[in-house]
């Protein structure tokens, strides 16, 4: 047991205190906590009557947030949480499993979870959540603070973007891919909530208040997630039609210019062709006045294409 059991705590004195289990079995009124893909775990689960299918959702690779009520006595919670741990990408979001088995909480997890780790802290310190209920609602509403404090910089990034601003399309696209990445997480976590409320666990009798607060923080996130995500969608359309109009500038600016210039080469490459009875050829003007007629041309056509509204 002890493999995969990172802490356990009780919560079923006056003050909570760190718990040493004595046995190998699940007692009421006591938190573990454990590695998820430590040896031993699964067996323990088993030896202790928890069902196939609680074990296998529990301990799944691949999971979606989601809510199952097996029993008046037994649900099982998932959880996505911002992923702070060194070298991770934050939205890559990571797994926190949290089961109420017969009045104890089993939870798991891959890698470190700084919402259980801010926890741990506190109930070290003699603070944070005085009974089982307290602590899987402290464990929400900590997931959601940390998403919250995850999209700060975001907002504020957003706040000061403008067309004229000097932002990297680079970074934009970056933070807009780790919106979308949080998304696909958050919308189901949300109905984790509101199916907590729907199936009314009986243990959860007296939290109803609490979890709508959870709920109303998460809706909010999710709106705020759209919210940044749209906004970074608008900035990209109108960029890409400020550009798009730039472009379409030059091109007509060059093609005007183009089409000026278009009989000066005509006559250029005509008198060109190095063929006797050029007139002019012996005039020592004549290059002269070939050139102030080819300026003549240019203005005449200039006269022409304003009057056409073409400049």
């Amino acid at each position: 047991m002890e493999e995969f059991l990172i802490t356990s705590w009780r919560f079923d004195t006056d003050k909570v205190e760190k718990n040493e289990p004595s046995d190998d079995s699940i007692m009421p009124a006591i938190w573990y906590h454990c590695q998820r893909d430590a040896s031993g775990l699964k067996e323990w689960l088993n030896r202790n009557g928890v069902s196939t299918a609680i074990v296998d959702s529990l301990l799944a690779d691949d999971t979606r947030p989601r809510f199952e009520k097996y029993s008046e006595d037994c649900f099982l919670i998932i959880l996505r949480g911002i992923n702070f741990n060194q070298g991770a990408e934050p939205d890559d979001m990571l797994s926190l499993r949290i089961l109420w088995y017969k009045g104890a909480v089993i939870s798991t997890r891959k890698v470190p979870s700084r919402a259980v780790t801010s926890l741990l802290n506190q109930l070290e310190q003699g603070q944070g959540p005085s009974t089982l209920q307290d602590l899987i609602l402290a464990m929400v509403n900590r997931i959601n603070i940390n998403i919250s404090e995850f999209l700060v910089p975001v907002e504020e990034m957003l706040d000061s973007l403008s067309l004229d601003s000097d932002v990297e399309l680079k970074s934009l696209n970056s933070v807009h891919t780790r919106l979308l990445r949080l998304k696909r997480y958050l919308k189901p976590q949300k109905y984790v909530l509101e199916d907590i409320l729907a199936t009314h666990p009986k243990v959860m009798d007296n939290k109803q208040n609490e979890l709508k607060n959870c709920l109303d923080m998460m809706a909010r996130i999710n709106e705020s997630v759209e919210f940044y995500i749209d906004q970074i969608e608008v900035y990209l359309m109108n960029l890409n039609q400020q550009q798009a109009e730039k472009m379409n500038r030059n091109t007509y600016l060059f093609s005007v210019i183009a089409g000026i210039f278009l009989p000066a080469g005509f006559f250029t490459g005509l008198l060109g062709v190095n063929i006797g009875g050029i007139p002019g050829t012996e005039s020592p003007f004549a290059f002269a006045l070939f050139c102030v007629s080819l300026l003549a041309i240019v203005a005449v056509e200039v006269v022409i294409l304003k009057k056409l509204r073409f400049i």
